[in-house]
């Protein structure tokens, strides 16, 4: 053992017991799991929580490491102000606000789920995604729109379902099937109690080259979730990781904002078949009309036929009015049904299934798989055992 190694194992780091339950909380580890990480004891987790021992330098560092905090941070107190680690382009209400606990919490556990399928997937070949910062602002919104439909038939989608929901499911399972994670909840883990508030956060993109995901807020409209991914796709394209709200009910205050929103609108509803299919009279009526069509909400809807000259300012404004009153009446979308089978939905298809087959291979433990699928123990077992038959492996993880 060299000297260097000798004295980085032996200094003690006197961290701060408040900042590190902050952070746990934060990056929602668990004493077992941070323990397995840096390979100590969930006992000694508990002593640097309580004060009554400390880290060793190599264990502080690594620790601030796994915490995803700067190792200085663990010196001073938790902060008063969130720095998240997404861009935030939050419109409406939600601008310049600090974020709530539960969108942080979505967020790190976004991130986590990031890391660990990014580690997973560059043992695979091929694991790079080509179309992750394939565009640039320079390119034209159309001609990203189309890049992005060569990947994902959302016309073709469109025609095949009749309800809003039925679209969105499918065109999830499209985006997955790129190599793009979709996750979809509304509300943190398994805690029905602690709702994402769709006035504070649209949805997020983290734009990975090897394992990008989207997050969509399931408490927002059924109708406005179309959009949201749209406009998170074209984040992705631009390589860009972002933070969004309220995105078509409020205009964009960033160039690449705006970019995005003419992507998702020419992805979604493209200029020719738009114009062809607007029948003109009441713009009301007509937005409601192409909300259907279209599989999204009358708000873009009417935003559209504004832009592409279909109807004029007075028009929109008071349509907009009607629209605003009538989405009070509106569905949100529901993590109703049955508990299993929200699972894959809340915590990607992809990313469950993986999660799963590495599990029941033996490669990771139950406890490992309830912490990435924010399950209790005894539910990821449960969980394990009713997938393994439709997975087809043998049942050989550890306890």
């Amino acid at each position: 053992m060299s000297t260097d190694t000798h004295v980085t194992r032996s200094i003690k780091v006197p961290l701060r017991p408040d900042t590190l339950k902050w952070a746990m909380q934060r990056s929602r580890l668990e004493v077992e799991s941070l323990a397995r990480a840096l390979r100590v004891t969930p006992e000694r987790i508990n002593a640097w929580r309580e004060g009554i021992e400390q880290p060793s330098y190599a264990q502080a560092k690594k620790l601030a490491q796994k915490l995803h905090i700067p190792f200085s941070q663990l010196f001073v107190p938790p902060p008063d102000q969130i720095q998240l680690p997404l861009p935030d382009f939050r419109r409406g209400p939600a601008h310049g606000k600090e974020p709530s606990p539960e969108l942080v919490e979505a967020i790190y556990d976004a991130l986590r789920k990031r890391d660990w399928y990014r580690a997973y997937r560059h043992s695979t070949p091929h694991a790079l995604c080509p179309f992750v910062g394939s565009a640039t602002l320079d390119h034209h919104p159309e001609d990203v729109a189309q890049a992005i439909r060569d990947f994902v038939p959302v016309q073709a989608l469109q025609r095949q379902t009749t309800k809003w929901q039925q679209f969105l499911t499918k065109i999830v399972e499209s985006v997955e099937s790129i190599g793009i994670l979709v996750l979809r909840q509304g509300y943190v883990a398994t805690n029905t109690h602690r709702p994402y508030d769709p006035a504070e956060f649209s949805g997020f993109a983290i734009a990975d080259e090897v394992a990008p995901v989207i997050f969509l807020n399931n408490r927002d409209f059924v109708a406005r979730l179309s959009f949201t991914l749209a406009h998170e796709l074209a984040h992705i394209w631009l390589g860009q990781s972002a933070l969004d709200a309220e995105l078509d009910t409020f205009e964009a205050s960033t160039p690449s904002e705006d970019f995005c929103d003419r992507v998702a609108a020419e992805l979604l509803m493209p200029s020719s078949l738009f114009v062809e299919t607007w029948q003109g009279g009441d713009p009301f009526e007509r937005a409601q009309e192409q909300a259907f069509r279209f599989k999204v909400s009358a708000w873009a809807a009417l935003r559209r036929a504004q832009e592409l000259g279909l109807i004029r300012e007075g028009e929109y404004r008071e349509a907009f009015i009607r629209i605003r009153r009538e989405t009070k009446k509106e569905k949100r979308a529901r993590e109703g049904g049955n508990f299993w089978t929200n699972i894959p939905i809340r915590n990607s298809p992809t990313f469950t299934k993986v999660v799963v087959q590495a599990a029941l291979r033996g490669e990771m433990s139950p406890k490992e798989v309830a912490s990435l699928l924010n399950l209790r123990l005894g539910t990821a077992l449960d969980y394990l055992d009713r997938t393994a038959a439709s997975f087809k492996v043998n049942h050989v993880y550890p306890s």
